[in-house]
């Protein structure tokens, strides 16, 4: 059901609203026991999160307002002022923790992280500060929405679509609209 997971935080949120048909979405994060099974597929890099399952509202409601600002970047819209400002608070309550890592060249380097969340405020602020870094960084490494007939998951990159089997589905898609076509 999350074969998709390995994006930036915000994406993996993002990416649980999936569109079946235009205009026509599934929520796969409708209940408790799914908060609880993507939560444990993000362990690696959230910890235990087992305090989360009792905000699934909030939870959600955060991962729409990154669908927003997402969705925008990759439209290249203007990005919208509820969502933005909803995220920029959520970043501000959440806890960073300034680490000091060795280089590669061997110099000392103090890099500011998100401490593993240990509260509703941590985790959601790991979401908001995923989604600002993505929107912050975007001609770097673009986000997309994947152009596949129903799909529309985000990714990042310069490729046209979400997965090989997307890129599939659009090519067979395309093929049997130019066959249909041909035959009227």
């Amino acid at each position: 059901m999350f074969r998709w997971l390995g994006e930036p935080l915000a994406v993996d949120l993002a990416n649980t609203v999936m569109v079946v048909r235009e205009g026509d979405s599934v929520d796969l994060l409708q209940s408790e026991q799914e908060l609880r099974r993507w939560l444990a597929l993000e362990r690696f890099r959230l910890g235990r999160c087992d305090f989360a399952l009792s905000h699934l509202s909030e939870i959600r409601d955060t991962r729409e307002h990154a669908r927003s600002l997402l969705g925008a970047s990759a439209a290249g819209a203007d990005l919208p002022r509820r969502a933005l400002n909803r995220l920029n608070a959520l970043s501000g309550e959440a806890p960073i923790s300034p680490r000091l890592r060795i280089a590669a060249d061997g110099e000392p380097q103090l890099v500011e992280e998100p401490s593993e969340p240990r509260d509703i405020a941590g985790l959601l602020g790991a979401v908001a500060r995923s989604a600002l870094r993505l929107v912050a960084a975007s001609p770097d490494a673009p986000i997309r929405v994947c152009g596949a007939p129903s799909c529309g998951m985000y990714f990042l990159g310069r490729r046209r679509w979400c997965c090989s089997a997307c890129g599939n589905r659009a090519r067979a898609a395309r093929h049997y609209r130019k066959a249909s076509r041909s035959t009227a």
